[in-house]
């Protein structure tokens, strides 16, 4: 009687084992990925003469705002517009993510719902670019955008990144997904394609369209090539650009920790907040987008 007690507890004694283990390990490799980002927020509150000091501190004794401070009137900086490249971001962020996501449900809609010639090939040669590199096409881009007088404005940062690839291929997945039973009825109702759209397909998409959301967003907010090669001047300055030449004249000015990591924060606090937000949405629309091919 013991042994065969013994026999049945001992396999759920060594999964619940091993499942503690494993948790162990999760919890230890998150707490090593987290621990730059808690670096640079105790960083970011520390008094600057605090900063440098050895060895070094991991516990926040005296919280200060000096560094954010500093950082947004752009003291020692040149009096940098952080506040307004702060705004370019956001501002070209969401235009651009919404242009986006209409652009992808828009096509998204036509290759997955309409029938016209060419559409699986069209649809695949679409899907093709994206094994191009981004880098390999940023002279042709740059030339383009320069023949047409779009250097210099927020029309640059925005336009070139509409149509894409990615998105078109995701909210075309999804879309293949929703049950024909519900266009067939809107049709017999009398509705017409950009009705099946707005009132059937983009409701139906909250879950993808919040993916893509998130996923252009933060792609934007971090790009820091493009905006460097097609903008001159500071008050267009997105802020990956603008934290880049901070960093540049602090460097000259002698090392300024405190204000590099509150421009980093400053940076992370948007994409974070998104994430949070939508994340629910947006693994839905991944699994979900995942099921028809």
């Amino acid at each position: 009687m013991l042994l065969t007690v013994q026999t049945r507890l001992l396999p759920e004694g060594a999964n619940s084992a091993l499942r503690y283990v494993a948790l162990l390990l999760i919890l230890l490799l998150g707490a090593v990925s987290l621990f730059p980002l808690y670096w640079a927020v105790v960083t970011s509150f520390t008094h600057p003469q605090d900063v440098a000091i050895i060895p070094p501190s991991f516990v926040l004794t005296r919280p200060v705002l000096k560094n954010y401070i500093d950082l947004i009137q752009g003291t020692g900086v040149s009096n940098a517009p952080v506040v307004r490249w702060f705004l370019n971001s956001v501002f070209t962020g969401v235009a651009s993510t919404l242009g986006v996501v209409l652009v992808a449900s828009l096509a998204g809609y036509s290759f997955a719902r309409k029938q016209f010639p060419g559409r699986d090939k069209l649809f695949w040669i679409i899907i093709s670019t994206m094994l191009v590199p981004a880098w390999s096409t940023i002279i042709a881009s740059y030339v383009l955008t320069l023949k047409l007088g779009m250097h210099d404005t927020y029309w640059v940062l925005i336009l070139p990144g509409i149509a894409s690839p990615f998105a078109l291929f995701l909210f075309r997945q999804f879309a293949m997904t929703l049950p024909d039973e519900l266009f067939q009825a809107a049709r017999i109702d009398g509705a017409h394609e950009l009705q099946l759209w707005w009132m059937i397909t983009l409701p139906l998409s909250r879950p993808v369209l919040a993916t893509l959301a998130i996923f252009t967003f933060v792609a934007h907010w971090n790009d820091f090539l493009w905006p460097l090669l097609v903008l001159n001047k500071p008050n267009i300055y997105t802020m990956p650009v603008g934290v880049s030449i901070i960093m540049y004249q602090i460097q000259g000015a002698g090392p300024s920790y405190g204000i590099s990591m509150s421009a980093a924060i400053l940076m992370s606090v948007l994409p974070i907040l998104a994430f949070l937000l939508m994340q629910r949405q947006m693994i839905q629309g991944i699994t979900i987008g995942s099921l028809k091919g």
